[in-house]
């Protein structure tokens, strides 16, 4: 199985060069993170410097030439400032050949480069400079070309003061007491307690994909400036632009000249301030749309661009024909470019030429596209009126004036600061800052460039300079294969070529309470792997060929899938979703799905699927406290979380989330061509007090422990799908007493077409896991759920439930020997068949496999090789086959006058009789069922006219490892009473067996 590890990320360039390596930010430069011993914060300097300090052996002579230099954000005391009121101006050092110099400045010679990790010589600092303006042409030192290292600011030489604090000393000491224990230059890279973005977003992020490929540095505004020896007061930096993750970490000001005769790039007139400066590297600019892109400037008649690209080493403008309008000037280090425009008084279509390591390449300035959320979107969003809601929030390929690319939109109104991030912008929340609509409280951004398969996710803050949370999409149609949580961009399935119009036409008439339901109930994971391929799971594509073959063989109706929503631990098999929208990739793509279900239909096989509204993942890439706060949980604790799993719960009185749940139940109808979904617990959502002890629950509005939230939301999400989608089956597991579940909304009722009857099956199987000789004294539990049978549309199913760990094996069930659990198991199944109500049988319980269902492994399909397991497939095959061939069996199947029982009164030898007839009463069948270890020889039952019976069923028949016991194939009626009838007949009843018969036809 494949899947992404917290591996670092690999830049664009990289990858091409077939390289793998963590890439700064910054790159080239990387950081080292120093400490302000008076506040306790972390400062950054230049990993590479070209100024050490002091050597623990300097002389004191070279020692007091020096003022005394504090650490930035340290003040001095009084006494030092008094102290160097009267202290001489220092004797200036001969300047450097090449340095230039500056009037009325002392000269000093270039700094030197360092030995990390070693204490470095007293060297004397470089003069301060003018500000070279960035229209005059500066050339390099002569002596070396500079680079990224060299044109770091010189560090400022330090010297130990006799009174007050000693800055540097405390630093170097707080240094030497860390880590190892040993010295450490200023050149050596220091571990301390600042935390990268990388580290910090790979604790946020999953496991799944790369990690940012970035290293945040702390001094994300600007250099510390060097200072003559003669000054002693050090530069206060105007504004301390804050690290974006550590916003309370001082910022040394900016170099005021060039650095070793290197001059510094920067615009004549700042474009771009301080603060927005900070804002931007620190993923906290409030209104990101208003900054970047291109914009009227304050100024008549000119626009201003900016552009955040940290991979680019240059950026241009240029037109739609590539023309070069302007270059963009480097306003900060870290990749902030701007430029002025005089010559357009209005905005104009634009694009970006970047070049990077890997060259130069033209792309669309995401922010100068235009909303893609409507003011009616907007306001349809707010008020919870959008049911299809995927269609404007995720992930859609689209095309804006003639650029394709990807819209992005998010729910999440108590963030400060959305971003979309992933592998098209190394993961790094400054790139893409999104646009926020305050009356629905979505964020959107339109990216051209990004395509299907991309990676992204959406990087959230809640308040401004709080560690951001990384999120998967709420809305994304596909996901990576778990554990694996990035949100993959896929269409949404409208492209794909369905060949089910036939299907879907006539689903009405095929899903009738008076037509034959039989459902296959399959955990795709587990039903047949391929053992010779490292067990490996069977994909979507596949079942479609041998899933789909084996039901129409057993004669099955219809396939019941367990969730299909993305989930990411295998145990759970899908009922602790994590992104409702998106089919699991365990098995494939959102298409190979389509095209299962696709083939299903054309053989004549509907397919419904387990859905869960109800509670959801609380892994931190989930939904859980989205945006920083309770968004789709309940806020109150007693009603935000499940009492069993201890997991959230949906806040279903909140409009934007029953918006979110119904759209998702439609997408899957409207998408996908399901045919019908199953509420797997709603007892958990119709009562408060469900599961919850006394004092753990609120009551409700008018005192009670109904749900009303969740009363109303079941109701609106049921009749929306029998107005919208015809014939769909909307199917309840409710363990509660309820009533009412089945009829229609405007009957009171609560609209669903089927409910699980989960109490025929506990009680039957109560009933025959007693020894036979105690059943007499229970047939009660045989016939009692007869009473309420027609109360609603039931299914009677034999569910994963009966079978996961701990319930045991559908054979092991019974008392018995060998013979007899198989002979009782296949008089059950047979009851099961002839009663009313539609049918569910779990994966391998139609052959009696002999071990609970394991999750992880496959089917023992091998089991089929012993006549017994054999027998009972067979005899599953001919019932199904009987159900719907036979109307008698399906035709009232609502209806009480379509049943009469014949006779519940014998106790002692543990038979029931009854009769099935059809609507208008022409047809019926006689049901006997005994389950006692003896053969009952003449047993007379009673039946609605004479003539002759053939036996169209025995489950004791040898084909299906039975005795082979019975009437010989028929019984002919006698003008005999018996159980109130005129007509009776008299069989041979088998062992633990269910004996179907029906009138012969008159010729």
């Amino acid at each position: 199985m494949t899947r992404n590890t917290k591996a670092d990320s690999i830049s664009p360039f990289e990858a091409e060069n077939g390289k793998k390596a963590t890439v700064s930010r910054n790159s080239p430069k990387t950081t080292e993170t120093n400490f302000s011993p008076e506040h306790g914060k972390e400062t950054s300097s230049s990993s590479k410097k070209t100024d050490m300090k002091p050597d623990a052996k300097a002389t004191p002579k070279a020692s007091e030439a020096t003022a005394t230099t504090l650490a930035p954000g340290v003040e001095k005391t009084s006494a030092v400032r008094e102290k160097e009121e009267k202290k001489p101006e220092a004797q200036s050092v001969s300047p450097s050949p090449k340095a230039p110099s500056s009037k009325g400045s002392s000269q000093e010679t270039p700094s030197q480069q360092a030995t990390p990790g070693v204490s470095s010589p007293t060297l004397p600092e470089v003069t301060e400079s003018k500000p070279f303006s960035s229209n005059i042409e500066q050339k390099p030192s002569a002596t070396k070309k500079p680079d990224a290292r060299s044109m770091a600011p010189a560090e400022p030489q330090r010297q130990p003061s006799q009174t007050g604090i000693d800055a540097m000393s405390l630093l170097k000491s707080s240094e030497n007491t860390k880590g190892s224990g040993r010295t450490r230059g200023f050149g050596a890279s220091k571990s301390g307690a600042h935390r990268s973005a990388a580290e910090v977003i790979a604790k946020t992020t999953s496991r799944d994909h790369p990690k940012p490929s970035i290293v945040h540095q702390s001094n994300v505004a600007k250099k510390q400036p060097s200072q003559s020896a003669g000054t002693s007061k050090s530069v206060k930096p105007e504004v301390k632009a804050q690290s974006r993750l550590t916003p309370k970490v001082p910022i040394p000001p900016e170099p005021k000249g060039p650095i070793g005769g290197v001059p510094l790039q920067r615009p004549s007139v700042p474009l771009i301030k301080e603060a927005a400066i900070a804002t931007v590297l620190n993923a906290d600019h409030p209104d990101p749309f208003s900054f970047f892109g291109m914009h009227k400037s304050g100024a008549a008649n000119t626009l201003i661009v900016r552009v955040f690209y940290p991979e680019a080493n240059a950026i241009q403008l240029i037109d739609n024909a590539g023309k070069v309008i302007a270059d963009l000037q480097k306003a900060h280090d870290e990749g902030l470019f701007a430029t002025e425009i005089s010559d357009h008084t209005e905005p104009f279509p634009y694009r970006l030429r970047v070049t990077t390591l890997s060259g130069k390449t033209d792309i669309d300035d995401p922010y100068r596209f235009p909303p893609t959320l409507s003011e009616k979107d907007a306001q349809d969003l707010a008020n919870g009126r959008s049911f299809t809601l995927y269609k404007l929030l995720g992930a859609h390929t689209a095309r804006i004036d003639g650029v394709t690319g990807v819209a992005f939109a998010v729910w999440a109104p108590n963030a400060s600061h959305v971003a979309v991030v992933g592998d098209f912008n190394a993961w790094d929340g400054r790139r893409h800052s999104m646009r926020f609509h305050p009356n629905c409280g979505v964020w959107e951004m339109f990216l051209p460039g990004v395509g299907s398969g991309s990676l992204y996710k959406y990087e959230i803050k809640h308040t401004p300079g709080s560690v951001p949370e990384i999120k998967s999409d709420p809305c994304a149609f596909y996901t990576e294969l778990p554990l694996g949580t990035a949100s993959v961009v896929y269409d949404d399935g409208t492209a794909f070529p369905w060949q089910d119009s036939d299907w879907i036409k006539n689903r009405k008439t095929r899903t009738g309470a008076d037509k034959p339901l039989s459902f296959y109930e399959v955990h795709l994971g587990s039903w047949r792997r391929k053992p010779e391929e490292d067990n490996r799971w069977l994909d979507y594509r596949e079942m479609a060929d041998d899933l789909v073959t084996y039901c129409v063989d057993m004669g099955f109706t219809h396939i019941s899938l367990l969730p299909v929503s993305e989930y990411i631990y295998d145990d759970t098999v899908g009922y602790l979703p994590s992104s409702l929208y998106a089919p699991t990739n365990r098995y494939g793509t959102p298409d190979d799905l389509r095209y299962f279900i696709n083939v299903c239909h054309k053989a004549g096989i509907g397919v419904v699927a387990d859905w869960v509204p109800n509670y959801f993942s609380e892994e931190e890439h989930g939904l859980a406290s989205f945006d920083g706060a309770p968004l789709y949980e309940h806020k109150n604790p007693w009603q935000g979380r499940d009492p069993d799993w201890n997991v959230p719960l949906y806040d279903l009185a909140r409009k934007e989330v029953v918006n979110y749940l119904i759209s998702n139940a439609l997408y899957w109808f409207d998408h996908f061509h399901l045919d019908g979904l199953r509420i797997d617990g709603l007892a958990k959502m119709l009562y408060l007090d469900y599961g919850r002890a006394e004092g753990e629950w609120t009551p409700n509005a008018d005192g009670g422990n109904e749900n009303l939230d969740a009363l109303a939301f079941i109701r609106q999400l049921n009749q929306l799908v029998a107005r919208e989608y015809p014939g769909a089956l909307m199917i309840a597991e409710d363990s509660s007493l309820r009533g009412n579940l089945t009829k229609p909304v405007s009957e009171g009722g609560l609209g669903f077409t089927l409910r699980w009857n989960t109490a025929w099956v506990y009680d039957t199987l109560r009933y025959l896991g007693r020894h036979p000789v105690h059943r007499k004294y229970y047939q009660f539990e045989l016939t009692n759920p007869l009473a309420y049978a027609f109360d609603e549309r039931f299914v009677l199913p034999v569910s994963h439930n009966h079978v996961s760990i701990g319930q045991g094996a559908m054979s092991n069930k019974f008392p018995g020997d060998y013979w007899q659990r198989f002979a009782t198991l296949r008089a059950w199944y047979a009851l099961l068949y002839a009663l009313p109500n539609k049918k569910l049988l779990f994966m391998g319980t139609e052959f009696a496999q002999d071990r609970e269902w394991n999750s992880n492994i496959s089917l023992d399909w091998h089991l089929l090789d012993n006549h017994m397991h054999r027998g009972i497939q067979d005899l599953i095959r001919d019932l199904n086959k009987l159900y719907l061939k036979n109307s008698a069996l399906h035709d009232s199947d609502t209806d009480a006058e379509g049943f009469q029982w014949i006779d519940t009164a014998d106790d002692d030898s543990s038979i029931i009789s009854f009769l099935r007839f059809t609507k208008d009463h022409a047809k019926f069948v006689v049901v006997v069922t005994h389950v006692t270890p003896v053969v009952r020889p003449n047993y007379r039952i009673g039946v609605p006219k004479a003539g002759r019976y053939r036996e169209i069923l025995n489950t004791d028949a040898e084909v299906y490892g039975g005795g082979n016991q019975g009437s010989a194939g028929s019984a002919t009626a006698e003008q005999h009473w018996a159980h109130g009838r005129e007509f009776s007949i008299c069989l041979t009843l088998p062992p633990y067996a269910t004996v179907i018969l029906e009138p012969e036809e008159e010729k």
